[in-house]
């Protein structure tokens, strides 16, 4: 669920993700509001074809964006000390072209150095896609309904 929140706001912008939940079913209704932090916001009387009233439930991502704003913030910080300090190393070597063979070997230096930041950005695959399971199983119990 974080990872669909993620690419909503990065994507739409979006403020926050709602939906219905019946009143009846209450392993959905403890999903979305024990595990996945949604709110009640109403109640909709006779949303269901069957005129079984809904729980309109929303879930608030204001701070979930905020985190991923500033998160992006430092990352794009960090490529810049990064990239700063590798123009200092190239204005080290005097004011002359290098030639093809130092270019590529700078070139690799530059992969080689901003790879560090990607083994951080593995790990966060990886929680996102356990995050999923939630998700998937979520969906599952509010369709039975």
């Amino acid at each position: 669920m974080d990872q669909a929140s993620r690419a909503m706001i990065e994507n739409f912008n979006a403020k926050y993700v709602s939906l219905h939940v019946r009143k009846s079913n209450r392993a959905a209704l403890h999903l979305y509001s024990n595990t996945l932090n949604f709110q009640i916001s109403e109640v909709e009387p006779k949303y269901y074809a069957d005129g079984e009233d809904a729980y309109a439930m929303k879930r608030d991502l204001t701070q979930m964006a905020d985190e991923l704003r500033r998160h992006l913030e430092l990352k794009e910080k960090g490529r810049h000390v990064v990239l700063g300090s590798i123009e200092n190393k190239v204005e080290g070597k005097g004011n002359s072209l290098p030639s093809s063979g130092e270019a590529c070997r700078e070139e690799k230096g530059l992969v080689a150095e901003d790879s560090g930041g990607d083994s951080k950005d593995l790990s966060e695959v990886s929680e996102t896609t356990e995050s999923t399971d939630v998700k998937d199983s979520s969906e599952a119990s509010d369709s039975a309904s």
